[in-house]
């Protein structure tokens, strides 16, 4: 660890907590108070209890960026910023870090919010008991303790050099919820959420609507603009569209596969188009377990079958992004040589011809237009190399259960945007890991992985990912599509949406014009 770099976290933690004590202080120049403001979400929500959820999806990031906060939040910058946390500071090895939280914030059931909650939250994700698949993500976090009522101390087990930009992200790791809502409902908070957020939840019919109504007692004070949110899942783009044109919804969660749509709404003055370029990438993930992707050959030439342009221009009318390796142009993560396979068909027939049984195989694709469309460009590139798979089409809802429980031989999978790759490819590729979809386990790249995650050198780091890349692209267990691009399409008047983070449309903050 360099001096220099030291010396620029500390005064990092000094300009935290200078911004902290004017957070919310600036005049609302042209924001408006009061409306209703009503979002198309892409999936029907789960529900918010960690241990009954395991991972928060898309949509269920988007309730609970209004009904919880988080101990920090991400600038337009991607910097980490005070939220329920005033300021932090790391000891000297990075294995220590030490928040101090805001004062005087109350969870929406009138209880405090103090480092005590804080502390709850995190042992009940990470207590074995629980069985918890959220623990994966916090497994690098040894304890959390209370020094105090407003002190939080996060011991680690190995150090990490950018632990506030970890605990950013409304999901089941991060959103601090009421520990006396939780104890009091039981099983029926899952339905019932209780945080600290600008918005709480007066309503909830699965499938059609969930209705959240203004903090009256919000800690920010000023905030929200907005009276009422109204999140309806309308999970067929093209019906999400039309409720936008008809003004029965405000703002739909779209992304490249909805091509057209983006290109009109881009041609329309009544509409906004949001757009944002991810550091991640829309991926597959071979069983490395089952025939045929026990075979490192198969797996090659599947992936050297893919003419990505031309899928590209087939499903998004080009729009998609080609990915080669899981970080995506938004990341900080820049590789010379990621060790992508070439697309090469010939050598494909080869690889097929030489495995010397027929490639036959199911994928995994959800049963909506979308996902059948993918399946069927897929099955033809793979055909025309002597591979034949068959599309298993099943609900949406249950593609993260299959693919947790590895009943799957080829499986749809995204790698989010975070702020920090480690968390996903930590997850994703590490021996052990609940979430190494894979099946795959490489001493080497274990080895970067944890070497990623323990050094403070960024150069240092780039290099473990890219060769982490590189390896991953030659063992071919999974393989990337395309680069993560999320969209939000708003009438108009819609206003304060920031950067759509992880595909998370954050409207806590917008106002009507």
């Amino acid at each position: 660890m360099t001096s220099t770099l030291r010396h620029r976290l500390l005064a990092s933690a000094f300009v935290l907590a200078a911004a902290a004590l004017g957070f919310g202080a600036a005049p609302a120049m042209a924001q408006k108070q009061g409306g209703t403001l009503t979002v198309g979400l892409e999936l029907d929500i789960l529900g918010f209890d960690p241990l009954k959820v395991g991972v928060y999806d898309t949509a269920g990031n988007i309730a609970a960026s209004l009904i919880f906060d988080t101990l920090a939040s991400l600038d337009d910058n991607g910097k980490a910023q005070p939220k329920l946390a005033v300021s932090w500071s790391s000891s000297e090895d990075y294995k220590t870090w030490t928040y101090k939280l805001r004062p005087d914030v109350k969870f929406q059931d009138g209880t405090p919010f103090n480092a005590e909650a804080v502390v709850w939250n995190f042992n009940r994700q990470k207590d074995p008991k629980n069985n918890c698949r959220c623990a994966f993500y916090v497994s690098y976090i040894n304890s959390v303790e209370a020094k105090d009522e407003l002190t939080v101390v996060f011991n680690l087990r190995d150090p990490v050099v950018n632990m506030p930009a970890l605990l950013v992200r409304p999901d089941q790791n991060s959103a601090m919820q009421s520990p006396s809502a939780i104890q009091a409902k039981g099983d029926d908070y899952n339905r019932n959420p209780v945080g600290t957020g600008p918005f709480i939840m007066k309503s909830w019919t699965a499938g059609d609507r969930m209705v959240l109504e203004r903090n009256p007692n919000y800690w920010n004070k000023g905030h929200p603009y907005l009276d009422r949110i109204v999140l309806r899942p309308l999970p067929d783009a093209q019906s999400r569209f039309a409720s936008l044109l008809s003004k029965e919804t405000d703002v739909v969660w779209a992304d490249e596969y909805e091509a057209d749509n983006i290109l009109r709404a881009q041609k329309n003055t009544a509409l906004t188009v949001h757009a944002y370029v991810g550091s991640g990438a829309q991926v597959y993930a071979f069983n490395t377990k089952t025939a045929p992707f026990d075979d490192l050959g198969v797996r090659q030439a599947l992936v050297m079958a893919l003419d990505r342009p031309k899928i590209s221009q087939a499903l998004t009318n080009g729009l998609a992004r080609p990915a080669s390796n899981p970080y995506g142009d938004g990341s900080w993560v820049k590789c010379k040589d990621d060790g992508a396979l070439p697309y090469d068909p010939a050598k494909a027939r080869e690889l097929i011809k030489a495995y010397g049984k027929p490639v036959d195989f199911k994928m995994l694709v959800t049963a909506t237009p979308r996902g059948r469309a993918v399946g069927q460009v897929l099955q033809q590139l793979w055909k025309q190399v002597g591979a034949n798979m068959e599309i298993d089409q099943v609900d949406q809802a249950t593609i993260v259960p299959r693919a947790f429980q590895r009943q799957f031989q080829l499986t749809p999978w995204r790698i989010v945007d975070l702020a920090d790759p480690d968390p996903q490819m930590y997850a994703n590729f590490r021996t052990g890991s609940p979430v190494a979809l894979a099946n795959y386990s490489n001493p080497e790249l274990d080895k970067l992985l944890e070497h990623a995650r323990v050094t403070a050198d960024m150069a240092q780091r780039t290099e473990d990912y890219c060769a982490a890349s590189r390896l991953i692209n030659k063992e071919a267990i999974w393989f990337w599509t395309f680069q993560n691009t999320y969209y939000a399409i708003a009438k108009a008047n819609v206003k304060g949406i920031p950067k759509q983070y992880g595909g998370v449309i954050d409207v806590s903050e917008a106002w009507l014009e």
